[in-house]
Formats: structure tokens, sequence, C-alpha cells
């Protein structure tokens, strides 16, 4: 796993700590945003915090 993708799981699992009913979908956009992530790591965050949830 690379940098930007750890990044973002510990960017998302610290945001939903701190507020777990926020938009996940708004979520997943920021953080996917701020760590350049690329539509194949955007699409495992949105499997993992929205499809498995």
């Amino acid at each position: 796993m690379d940098d930007s993708m750890e990044k973002a799981l510990r960017q998302m699992a610290e945001e939903l700590k701190d507020n777990p009913a926020q938009d996940k979908l708004k979520l997943i956009e920021k953080v996917s945003r701020d760590c350049n992530l690329t539509p194949v790591q955007t699409e495992f965050l949105t499997d993992k915090y929205l499809l498995n949830a």
C-alpha cells in the first residue's frame, strides 16, 4: 500500500471517530482530494465505507 492510501485510511478513521454521523460520501471525496488518490483508490474507500457498512 502506498503512502497516500495509508494517509487516506488514517484520515477517514480519525474523521469518523470525531463525527461518526457525517456524510461518508462527502468525506470520501474530501479525503480523496486531500490525499491525491487515484480513481481506483477512491473506489476502494467507497467500497470499504459505503458498501460494506
